[in-house]
């Protein structure tokens, strides 16, 4: 219930940004460096399922270590190898998956 409570405050507080989110399992590949909305897309799905926790005072769109890791122990959970943090095809395929069996990919509209 919880992962799905952070999809819903998105929709109901910011109809119009949500709506205008990136689909970041076609858009570009991200690491080390990448600053954009695709970057707050995955950052906030990898809050949601529990891999990743912003320190109080840290703005997200930043893909630094912090979401680098996170993506690793996420990578490493789907069986996606190398685990290293980068979000390329191979995950994007495996996150495709996870968000499918979770039924999450209509409410992101995906």
């Amino acid at each position: 219930m919880k992962k799905i409570t952070f999809i819903f405050a998105l929709l109901l507080s910011a109809p119009l940004a949500y709506a205008e989110s990136p689909n970041i399992l076609v858009g570009q590949d991200m690491t080390i460096g990448s600053s954009n909305q695709g970057v707050v897309v995955l950052q906030g799905l990898l809050s949601e399922t529990g891999y990743l926790q912003i320190p109080m005072g840290v703005p997200m769109g930043y893909y630094g270590g912090i979401t680098k890791n996170a993506l690793s122990r996420y990578q490493a959970a789907q069986g996606v190898t190398p685990s290293v943090g980068y979000f390329g095809p191979v995950t994007k395929t495996a996150m495709h998956e996870d968000l499918r069996s979770h039924n999450w990919l209509g409410l992101l509209g995906w």
